[in-house]
């Protein structure tokens, strides 16, 4: 029979077609030669591999480190194939703009932490990376940085930490044992419903809504907690079968009120750390601040920073925080 009418052209897209899956695959995750022939045939189906696969799967990895220059390794110990260099797939060529913002990630996100968030990150830079062809790599200043976050200080267990982020994304009830600044040795049980998981000043924290605590402690029911992933008992996780309820309980809400003395506030720049922050600067060069706050003890935290400059007037709650701190460092420093 003559040949088909473009079968060339067609055998020759396929081939392509084959190895850019294989490429991909490569790209994503270390795979061995069972997974790589799996992949060609499930994204293909009939323009897949012949019976005689692994030998041609071998033609197609030889294609791509010779014909478009790719570094593949073969592992003996896991019997995967690596993918090292990307070769002549490096096909970003980013404005300076968009490499600012690689160098700001990579600045912030640094890759010497256990906290898998970051992990994850600094794994999407280095891929990311790889797609920027050496001679087109421009040159960049100085990166921005973040100071609030804090360097991790305390390693966050990996099955906590992955049974956490699962009730949140499943939106269940958890239980876990958990050590605060207020049980320095006994650790309670926490029934709670966890909403996020966010970084702060170097710590990984559940935010939650408290159900039920034993023994009874400090914490009651029906509380928001930020919760210090790091304090949370080895092992102690459980996922519970029921659900979160559908609408989360309001948080507390605190009408903040506080002055900051023209020391700080002359200038007419505040920067805002809270909701609804409304600043009415004073004729005097002291600035009169209003917000709305959730946690008491964070904004103390981040108000300490002003010193002798601010002054709270709202709410109540706040402002007996303040002097109970106040006093205690008065008698940690005796004149």
């Amino acid at each position: 029979m003559p040949p088909r009418k473009n079968g060339l052209r067609r055998s020759s897209a396929t081939t392509f077609r084959r190895r850019l899956i294989i490429f991909r695959r490569l790209f994503r995750t270390d795979s061995t030669t069972s997974e790589l022939i799996e992949i060609v045939n499930l994204t293909l189906n009939h323009d897949g591999y012949p019976p005689a696969a692994t030998m041609a799967l071998k033609h197609d990895l030889d294609a791509l480190k010779h014909e478009y220059n790719c570094v593949i390794r073969f592992d003996r110990k896991t019997s995967c194939y690596k993918l090292l260099s990307v070769g002549d797939f490096a096909i970003l060529d980013l404005p300076n703009e968009s490499v600012d913002a690689l160098n700001f990630i990579e600045k912030n996100f640094p890759d010497d932490t256990v906290l898998s968030a970051f992990i994850n990150v600094q794994k999407l830079l280095r891929q990311i990376k790889m797609l920027i062809p050496n001679d087109s790599k421009p040159k960049t200043g100085i990166p921005l940085t973040f100071r609030n976050p804090g360097r991790q200080n305390s390693e966050v267990d990996k099955r906590t930490l992955q049974v956490v982020r699962k009730a949140i994304e499943n939106k269940q009830m958890l239980a876990f044992d958990y050590t605060s600044n207020f049980e320095l040795y006994e650790a309670r049980r926490h029934t709670v419903a966890p909403y996020e998981i966010f970084f702060r000043d170097g710590h990984v924290y559940l935010d939650a809504v408290v159900h039920a605590v034993a023994p009874t402690g400090h914490v009651v029911a029906n509380d928001t907690v930020e919760y210090r992933l790091d304090r949370i008992t080895f092992g102690s996780t459980r996922l519970l079968p029921t659900g979160i309820p559908p609408v989360r309980p309001p948080q507390s809400r605190y009408p903040l009120v506080y002055t900051l003395g023209p020391e700080v506030a002359r200038r007419r720049d505040l920067a805002t750390f809270f909701n609804e922050t409304n600043i009415t600067y004073n004729e005097d060069g002291s600035a009169t601040v209003m917000a709305v706050v959730s946690n008491l003890w964070t904004t103390r935290q981040i108000l300490m920073r002003y010193g002798g400059a601010c002054v709270v007037s709202s709410p109540p709650e706040l402002v007996q925080l303040f002097r109970d701190t106040i006093a205690q460092m008065s008698a940690n420093y005796p004149s």
